[in-house]
């Protein structure tokens, strides 16, 4: 079977869940592949993207948002209550009848998974775009991308007015 990683951030409460990008959960899974998972990762620590050639081509306010912040690749069989706090401890207890969480399961119940929002930044950048038109996808990976290339085919297809004169 293996182990299943999530990437978390411990200081915003948030994660990304790797099946988003169309990746596989296992370690190597997420960290071989390319414009997925890590690409998330590598934007939301970018300080500075849009500065230099190579840069994700996209004005998105998520770029950049974990720069600076805890980041834990969690293992769903991690030790349990590492990386948590006494009250996240405390109140994983309360809920699920005295069971003691590790930062994998915690994150998944209690934190933010912005893996669409980071997923959909990165496809304003064209090369990532066309990668993923090529990919064979699955999931939320193939919805998400779905949604992306029905909102780009409608603002091409917004009619330009001609001024009266």
């Amino acid at each position: 079977m293996g182990q299943y990683y999530k990437i978390v951030n411990l200081d915003k409460q948030e994660f990304l869940d790797t099946y988003t990008f169309n990746d596989g959960a296992k370690l190597l899974e997420l960290g071989c592949s390319s414009e997925g998972t890590l690409t998330a990762l590598a934007i939301l620590l970018a300080d500075g993207n849009g500065r230099g050639g190579g840069d994700l081509h996209s004005e998105n306010p998520i770029i950049g948002s974990w720069a600076g912040d805890r980041i834990v690749v969690a293992g769903d069989y991690a030790d349990e209550q590492k990386f948590l706090s006494i009250d996240q401890i405390a109140k994983h207890k309360m809920l699920k009848d005295g069971e003691n969480p590790n930062l994998y399961s915690y994150a998944a119940e209690h934190f933010k998974d912005i893996s669409e929002a980071a997923l959909i930044a990165m496809l304003d950048d064209q090369f990532i775009y066309d990668v993923y038109e090529k990919a064979d996808l699955y999931g939320k990976a193939k919805e998400i991308f779905a949604a992306v290339k029905k909102k780009r085919g409608r603002d091409q297809e917004k009619p330009v007015l001609a001024k009266a004169g």
